[in-house]
């Protein structure tokens, strides 16, 4: 099973938890109690004495959560992004990206250079510009630079004939 990111802001920090009241917590995200079991036994996370019930201070918990959901991130420069197979940053195949818009944000997608695989990444509708000076743009789906938007233009009409009308109609044009 992949790894999950627990949000540590559920946690109260002057609080007392059971291992039970933990998994309750984050029942949403599926966490199970022998998960739990498993980070304090590793000693990750630290419990208050050898008592039973197992209690985990919250100031605790927040720690360990945060520790636990930033391991293994990777951090990405402008022109770099997360190949999701070679689990790093890396630069794109030849510098070409492919230019989706999506909202408020730009989505890129390009080849890895060392496995080519798909690579996305997201950047702010006011980095098009820079995108432009630092990527070679293949294929952009909207046109950012008109105000006018063109995506219900068609630009080669083909007609569609229809094999339920009848030829008949064409026949009789006067």
């Amino acid at each position: 099973m992949s790894r999950r990111l627990y949000p540590h802001n559920r946690v109260r920090y002057w609080y007392a938890y059971e291992l039970e009241e933990i998994c309750a917590l984050f029942s949403d995200k599926g966490l199970h109690i022998q998960t739990v079991r498993k980070w304090i036994s590793k000693g990750g996370l630290k419990t208050v004495g050898a008592g039973k019930p197992a209690l985990v201070f919250g100031h605790n918990l927040i720690t360990f959560l945060k520790r636990h959901n930033s391991r293994n991130k990777c951090k990405t420069v402008f022109r770099e992004f997360y190949c999701v197979k070679c689990h790093d940053s890396r630069p794109i195949y030849q510098n070409k990206v492919r230019v989706v818009h999506e909202g408020k944000y730009i989505k890129l997608c390009g080849l890895c250079r060392s496995c080519k695989t798909l690579m996305f990444k997201s950047y702010k509708l006011a980095d098009y510009p820079a995108i432009k000076r630092t990527f070679c743009v293949v294929d952009v789906l909207e046109l950012y630079d008109c105000s006018d938007s063109t995506d219900k233009t068609h630009i080669h009409v083909e007609e569609l004939k229809r094999p339920s009308e009848s030829v008949q109609g064409e026949l009789f044009h006067v």
